[in-house]
């Protein structure tokens, strides 16, 4: 258990029930809505991340804004959140990490992150598909009991009267657990696979997606339980399941001999947002590992300051992650083209952003690169406005601190009065454009109408 994992548990919300009490159905599957993707055959150590954001995210966006988890512009990428967690190699990690990226950053679709096998320890490049993963957003990361009945109640409403419900993430042990798959008793939802006996290591996550009151279980000593939650598990379609799913028992929970290292007696929720960034540095470098830099942002409402007077806000994503490798991954070329959220609490306000890469050798070598192209953009102008970095680039990313200024000031600022444009001869100025080459702009009279001038420009 890692620092970072206990202080996003201690930010989770504690589930509570907001609605008048109901009578619950004796069933419910939610994986059977359109809101539910395809079940998942997870790459490598992924499970926490096919838990959290391929199944819960997915799900819960999808039954937010009413969508079909068929198409693949609808389905959460969880190679994406799980490539940027796992260093560049395959381990595992915790369902809180994938869903506190979807918190502070979002989430990016798999129409825009690829399909497994192709997208192995990649991290995506393209200023569009990071702006597009700012929109899916967790706004809450829930924590729930291993309370039978205020479980059931989150799968059948969310406690808040929605329809359908939620569905909840866990982790259990896998090694030697027994699934029969044969159960041919009593159910409302017809599955014919149930854990009958749980594991004794090798910690696994899996979703919750539903449950049935009718199913029958007979534990070790013979006695027979009524009731099972539905599972969803990431190991495709055929691994000892029926369809991906199987039936666990009630009773699991309810023992107090199984200890929490088993079955974990706190299960994850989310709640999802959709969220409209309002400026974005879009950002085009080279560098040969990833894991060297973190980027962050300070924001100023002094435009003549040179320098950043208080400590940057640090991206959740590119901060000393990824490996030794080039950006885009092993094997993979040192070129990326990204996207960082520089909104800030007020944004009306800000004359001047800085944006602060801090370069160190974090691995076992120590990378090269240079920022290619710097800008940051206003969303809120129609058409968005662009406000480039003014220095000469490319420009060597060195050790420790790079800091790259990017003044609000309109990108062709010349000092001439307008009445000298309207003149015989044409004003010829040089210009530099937003991705950095010359060009040469003229100033003339406009020859239809009066008072008006005309410009053109050749690169």
């Amino acid at each position: 258990m890692m620092p970072e994992v206990q202080r996003i548990r201690q930010s989770r919300t504690p589930f509570r029930v907001e609605a008048p009490d109901v009578e619950l159905p004796s069933s419910v599957d939610n994986s059977r809505t359109t809101f539910f993707p395809p079940i998942i055959n997870q790459t490598g150590g992924s499970c926490a991340q096919a838990a959290g954001i391929g199944y819960m995210m997915t799900y819960e966006m999808n039954r937010m804004l009413r969508r079909d988890a068929s198409l693949p512009a609808n389905r959460m990428s969880y190679l994406f959140v799980w490539n940027l967690i796992n260093e560049g190699i395959d381990q595992g990690s915790f369902v809180e990490q994938g869903l506190n990226m979807a918190r502070s950053f979002g989430v990016m679709s798999e129409a825009d992150f690829g399909t497994p096998g192709l997208t192995i320890y990649k991290w995506a490049t393209g200023y569009e598909r990071y702006e597009r993963a700012m929109h899916n957003r967790a706004a809450d990361i829930l924590s729930l009991p291993d309370s039978i009945p205020l479980l059931k109640r989150y799968l059948y409403d969310a406690g808040r009267d929605e329809h359908p419900g939620g569905i909840v993430t866990f982790s259990t042990n896998v090694t030697d657990w027994q699934l029969d798959t044969t159960y041919a008793g009593p159910s409302a939802t017809g599955y014919h696979a149930m854990l009958t006996s749980l594991g004794t290591d090798g910690t696994h996550a899996l979703t919750i997606v539903g449950y049935d009151d009718l199913v029958a279980y007979t534990d070790a000593r013979g006695a027979t339980h009524t009731g099972a939650f539905i599972v969803c598990n990431s190991w495709g379609n055929y691994y000892l399941h029926d369809h991906g799913r199987f039936y666990l028992p009630y009773d699991f929970f309810r023992d107090p001999e199984v200890k929490d290292a088993t079955l974990s007696s706190t299960l994850n929720g989310v709640r999802v947002t959709t969220y409209e960034p309002q400026v974005i540095c879009h950002i085009e470098l080279t560098h040969t590992s990833r894991n060297d830099l973190c980027f962050g942002m300070v924001a100023t409402t002094d435009r003549h300051l040179a320098s950043p007077s208080t400590a940057p806000l640090y991206s959740p994503l590119f901060n000393h992650q990824g490996g030794d490798f080039n950006m885009q991954g092993q094997f993979r070329v040192a070129d990326m083209d990204m996207a960082i959220d520089f909104t800030t609490r007020n944004p009306d306000t800000i004359q001047k952003y800085f944006l602060t890469i801090f370069a160190t050798p974090t691995g076992k070598q120590s990378g090269t690169g240079q920022m290619k192209a710097i800008e940051v953009i206003d969303l809120r102008t129609e058409p968005h406005t662009h406000y480039p970095y003014r220095a000469t680039l490319p420009v060597a990313i060195h050790r420790s601190n790079n800091i790259f200024p990017i003044p609000l000031t309109p990108l062709f600022a010349i000092p001439v009065a307008p009445a000298n444009w309207l003149g015989d001869n044409p004003a010829t100025y040089v210009v530099r454009t937003a991705a950095g080459r010359r060009a040469k702009m003229q100033v003339l009279p406009a020859a239809d109408k009066p008072n008006t001038v005309s410009l053109r420009y050749a690169l």
